[in-house]
């Protein structure tokens, strides 16, 4: 074996003779590329430079530069592989093969990239109306006072379709009209109808809603027409900047990604230089390490620090809202009191991955601002902001706000400082007196073992009450695996001053079991107690809590009792101290009316499907591993919390079918809209199975692999050994059909009577063969055209 580096010397060769006599030479060689195959090809030996056809370096992924050396060869043209760096050439002419090698950068770049979201098929909307309630009753009683009793309850309609969702929620006190408590009351909360846009991913509500809130404002509660960008629409989709890592391997490798010291991510990429831009979706700061490991076995380590976070956006990317309609005022107490009227604007763009810029506008009948925010993304891996803002209003006149803030958050150390200033004529929709100044900051820190420590402060000073500035700060300890010991310690200053220390103590028992302890101390005054619940989840089942301590100087007890079930949230809470003793009963809930049905459910929060399997009650229906609900006597069911707009599989319990039910599948995936219903139907073929013994007329069992066909029944069946069929689908009396060959018979079945999932041998039944009805038509004589 021969090492030849570029250029290859033709006195190099092994046959050094004839290579001298022959300048020119074309060579069929297999060849290696940085250790991987590359194929079989025709070299070019040239004065003992070696040239490849483009087509060779195309294939191998090789760089070439805008004007390659080029030399023309029997009318084809070929490049010199020494034009790339890195070149070097090892032949074997033992076999007839070279190795060429390369530098990592002489390849085209591999790009490691996440697949674009797209949109699954919407399932289409089954029209429906539903319920939700949230109803209460407190009975209170007091040493030496008048007791109340109160019924309350919150509720919301709704109505969906294929259009979209109409909601209306309520709010009513002392619906008994109890003479000890505030007069009976029913109000109107949120009335709006909401319309998604997949196409576009924005999202057209009418009604009551808020508007999008800006870096330096606020949201504004408002009745009116709101439409804007909607990135929820499109599950998975990563809106923020994605950090891209870089390296390069000299031969095909495997690329392991950690982040923070934890593997995310392994890839396979060729030789040359790559880069990671499917990262793993993080909001915070860090350090990126990528160990490349060959085909060789040589290792490579790559530590890159990296930064992104969700108040930036991606490259490119924009993201708006527009709304216009009155300012809402007294929620809760008038069905319909909007006051000033307006329009407003939201406008945000990426413009780098570093750099995304934010403009806001509101012109009302009274009031108009307009202000221009920054996020950017800053040396040290922290997030930078700034914002500027100016208004008039007709009776504050002019002012101006501005803002300066900085955060990280890292796997250790977090903290942030935001310091924002108004003048006094400053206002914006929905504001009526700005801070003068408002100042803050935080620090944490957490350690390996999961310690933490944290610092806060803050300083707000007001034009109408004066300075106000608070110090906090909290330290919390591992203890053993899972528990925990937390000190808090603050102090006020300002108008009220004081401070306070808590201490308090977490010792999970299990998933859903916890035993905790607290210690307050505020204003001289101390309060205790010891406390242990144990939490309800997704699936059906029961929770509870009980607590006992001192609260105000008083003995003071409490505990509750909690079911939830496939119909809702029942709730039972008592507490007790030395004078006034509480009982509150809740349910929490929701009712369907959908396909002509009626449906008790849980609270419908997400989105839901009306799940029919026909005939079969009490079969168990659920997603995510869970059965959530049964099938009624009708064999349909109503399935919630399914998540909009990505697909949910929905599962039947198989163990709880009869042996008799034959499905395709127990699963179905669906993709509902937000807030709305779709139905899912498994059909089932029922019937009874029976194992049935054929014999011909000839007295010899019906031939192995004859298949049958259940008259009326699309199914298919066949003849196992000794003349013997398993058949399914069978109703009291049956006819089928054998067919083998070309031959064609017919038997009849009928089932004993008995439990319909038992399965009974029939037989043996004789299987009596039809009439030919292949001859051919006898053909009529006449005279040829």
């Amino acid at each position: 074996m021969t090492v030849i580096s570029s250029p290859v010397s033709a006195q190099s060769m092994p046959d050094s003779t004839t290579v001298a006599q022959e300048k020119e030479r074309l060579i069929p060689l297999d060849v290696l590329i940085n250790g991987a195959a590359g194929g079989q090809w025709v070299l070019l030996d040239r004065n003992g430079v070696l040239y490849a056809p483009k087509e060779a370096f195309m294939e191998w992924r090789l760089a070439l530069s805008p004007d390659p050396p080029v030399v023309e060869y029997r009318d084809q043209k070929w490049i010199a592989l020494d034009s790339l760096p890195g070149y070097a050439a090892k032949f074997n002419f033992t076999n007839q093969s070279v190795e060429l090698t390369f530098s990592p950068r002489a390849f085209t770049a591999t790009r490691l990239t996440k697949d674009i979201a797209t949109h699954p098929a919407l399932t289409p909307t089954t029209p429906s109306a539903f319920l939700n309630y949230d109803v209460s009753y407190t009975d209170s009683s007091y040493q030496g006072a008048q007791g109340i009793r109160q019924f309350g309850a919150l509720t919301e309609l709704g109505l969906s379709a294929g259009i979209g969702v109409f909601t209306s929620s309520f709010v009513g006190q002392n619906l008994t009209n109890d003479s000890s408590t505030q007069p009976r009351s029913v109000h109107r909360l949120e009335t709006v109808y909401t319309r998604d846009f997949l196409d576009t991913t924005t999202t057209l509500q009418l009604g009551d809603s808020s508007t999008r809130p800006s870096t330096w404002g606020r949201s504004v509660y408002f009745g009116g027409l709101q439409i804007g960008r909607n990135f929820a629409l499109r599950p998975g989709f990563i809106t923020q900047p994605i950090p891209v890592i870089s390296g390069a391997s000299s031969a095909p490798s495997t690329v392991e990604l950690y982040v923070n010291d934890v593997l995310r991510q392994t890839s396979s990429v060729p030789s040359g230089p790559f880069t990671i831009d499917n990262f793993p979706l993080l909001t915070s700061s860090g350090t990126a390490r990528v160990v490349v490991n060959d085909v060789l076995g040589r290792q490579t380590v790559i530590d890159q620090p990296f930064f992104t976070d969700t108040s930036l956006l991606e490259q490119g990317l924009t993201d708006w809202s527009a709304a216009i309609g009155a300012v809402r005022e007294n929620l809760g107490i008038a069905n319909a009191d909007y006051g000033q009227r307006f329009a407003s604007g939201l406008l945000r763009r990426g413009m780098s991955k570093l750099l995304t810029l934010e403009g806001q506008a509101e012109y009302g009948q009274t009031t108009r601002d307009i202000g221009l925010g920054i996020d950017y993304a800053m040396p040290f891996q922290a997030l930078g902001k700034a914002a500027f803002s100016v208004s008039n209003d007709s009776d504050a006149g002019n002012g101006y706000e501005w803002l300066l803030g900085l955060e990280n958050n890292g796997l250790h150390n977090n903290y942030t400082f935001q310091l924002q200033r108004a003048s006094a004529g400053y206002r914006q929709i929905g504001l009526y007196m700005p801070f003068r100044e408002q100042l803050s900051g935080s620090y944490s820190y957490t350690s390996d073992r999961y310690d933490t420590l944290g610092l806060g402060f803050a300083r707000i000073d007001s034009y109408d009450s004066g300075l106000i500035t608070t110090y906090s700060g909290n330290y919390t300890a591992r203890i053993g695996i899972h528990d925990s010991l937390t000190f808090t310690a603050s102090r006020v200053i300002g108008n009220s001053s004081g401070y306070s220390f808590v201490v308090s103590f977490l010792m999970p028992l299990d998933v859903r079991t916890n035993l905790s302890g607290n210690v307050t101390h505020i204003a001289g005054q101390t309060d205790a107690y010891v406390s242990a619940s144990r939490n309800l989840t997704n699936d059906n089942g029961y929770g509870w809590r009980a607590l006992a301590g001192t609260r105000a100087g008083q003995v003071y007890g409490e505990g509750g009792l909690y079911y939830q079930g496939d119909k809702g949230v029942l709730s039972s809470d008592v507490s007790a101290s030395t004078t006034q003793q509480t009982m509150r009963l809740g349910a929490l809930g929701g009712i369907v009316a959908m396909d002509g049905n009626l449906f008790m459910s849980r609270y419908l929060q997400d989105s839901y499907a009306l799940v029919e399997v026909p005939g079969y009650a009490n079969v168990g229906v659920g997603f995510q591993g869970s059965t959530l609900t049964h099938t009624d006597k009708n064999g349909m069911a109503l399935l919630t919390q399914l998540q909009p707009y990505q697909r949910n599989s929905i599962l039947l319990d198989p163990s709880e079918l009869p042996i008799s039910a034959e499905l395709d599948s127990i699963e179905q995936s669906v993709v509902p809209a937000a807030h709305s219903g779709v139905k899912v139907v498994f059909p089932v073929r029922s019937g009874r199975g029976a194992l049935i013994h054929i014999k011909l007329e000839n007295g010899n069992d019906a031939p192995l692999g004859a298949s049958i066909e259940l008259m009326g029944d699309k199914e298919e069946f066949f003849v196992a050994r000794r003349g013997e069929a398993f058949i399914t689908g069978l109703k009291d009396n049956n006819t089928l059909r054998m067919k083998w060959n070309d031959t064609t018979c017919t038997f009849e079945v009928k089932l004993p009577p008995g439990d319909p999932n038992d399965i009974p041998r029939i037989g043996p039944v004789t299987c009596v063969a039809e009439p030919a009805t292949n001859a051919k038509p006898a053909q009529s004589k006449g005279t040829q055209p």
